[in-house]
């Protein structure tokens, strides 16, 4: 019989907004909580909660009530002190290093497993502020070596951490993210050959620069002539929605592009889609491409670091194009476009993504034990 504080843990993240982060986070502490796990969720604050209606009733909610991580080192050592964990999974690096800060200034002594939510070198040189540039990345430098463990998301991004810090190379793993629940539970009870799908190309995350949703939309306007009823859909929100929108205008295809907002559902935009495409410049692991092929739709991205390169089986559920190869990308779209894909085919390529399966290797990962 287990000792019952081996089945203890802590989840620390920002905030339960609509990111990819964010949904693995409830994802993981809902699977832990079902299995017979004491799950505590610590969450800096509850502003544009999009997750909060998912997290499972066994899943003990902590919210810190503070608006950024630069101001949490007080709240997390007094939660720390009242709540004594023995170790927490943390899902940000400026919350990772603020752990270890106060570890080393309080002596307590809990493990620390940190999630690479990002493929770092890149995340570092795109960073933008006086905050990022000069204050977070250098205590990443300084202390995000002195975690227990890290998990990354793929094998590209453990490459890149060992990379930057050498020292975490054995004391570092790979564990791909679980696919959304929601989305495994459809993809079990409907026959997605039999859905009936509608001629559009599907394009979903946050409008900012790592995303480059502009080469989608240039891609989309070459070849939008030749497939006169497509449409280009684009879900999500952010800074560049100005500047996209100008730029469909200018090409010319303002009638056949559609920005759709952010969407809590994605299900039904999957699942109806003729492909998901994906022209990130890096990421860290792409979860919209699992939840596509889950789904029976097949994807088309660019080989950017890290994760598309280790999820698309070429021709069987999609097509990965060389990293920004404009002429490959409209090439691998009419491709995509052409090929009569099996959707159960295409679903079964995401079977090493089941929730069973992950949190298996997270259970391991972190030291715990099932029995």
């Amino acid at each position: 019989m287990t000792d019952i504080n081996n089945k203890k843990i802590t989840f620390l993240i920002s905030t339960l907004g609509g990111g990819g982060a964010e949904g693995v986070c409830v994802n993981l502490a809902n699977a832990l909580a079902e299995c017979g796990w004491a799950v505590t969720l610590v969450v800096l604050h509850m502003n544009n909660s999009v997750f909060h209606d998912r997290l499972s009733d066994k899943v003990e909610l902590v919210v810190l009530g503070i608006n950024h991580a630069r101001y949490a080192f007080g709240g997390l050592r007094r939660f720390l002190r009242e709540y004594q964990p023995e170790k927490v999974l943390v899902f940000n690096y400026e919350l990772a290093v603020l752990l270890v800060a106060v570890r080393v200034l309080t002596r307590q002594k809990f493990k620390i497993i940190a999630r690479n939510v990002n493929t770092l070198s890149h995340n570092r040189r795109l960073s933008k502020g006086f905050w990022h540039k000069q204050i977070v990345n250098r205590l990443v430098d300084e202390l995000y070596c002195k975690v227990d463990h890290v998990i990354n998301q793929c094998e590209g991004m453990r490459e890149d951490l060992i990379m930057l810090y050498p020292g975490l190379a054995d004391r570092s793993s790979v564990i791909y993210n679980p696919v959304n629940q929601m989305v495994a539970d459809t993809a079990q009870r409907i026959n997605s050959s039999l859905v009936q799908k509608e001629d559009y190309l599907l394009c979903v995350g946050r409008l900012e620069p790592q995303k480059a949703f502009h080469y989608a939309i240039e891609a989309f306007a070459k070849i939008e002539v030749t497939y006169p009823s497509l449409r280009l859909k684009i879900v999500g929100t952010g800074s560049l929605e100005t500047d996209l929108k100008t730029l469909v205008k200018r090409l010319g295809i303002v009638e056949r592009v559609d920005f759709e907002g952010f969407k809590k559902d994605m299900i039904p935009y999957y699942l109806k889609a003729r492909a998901t495409v994906l022209t990130s410049l890096y990421e860290g692991f792409p979860n919209v491409l699992v939840e596509s092929i889950t789904l029976g739709t097949p994807v088309v991205a660019f080989d950017c670091p890290s994760g598309p390169s280790e999820i698309i089986q070429q021709g069987v559920n999609g097509f990965l194009v060389n990293y920004q190869d404009h002429t490959h990308l409209v090439l691998s779209l009419h491709s995509v476009l052409t090929k009569s894909f099996n959707t159960e085919i295409v679903s079964a390529t995401s079977n090493s993504y089941s929730i069973d399966h992950i949190l298996d290797q997270y259970i391991r990962s972190i030291g715990l034990s099932t029995v």
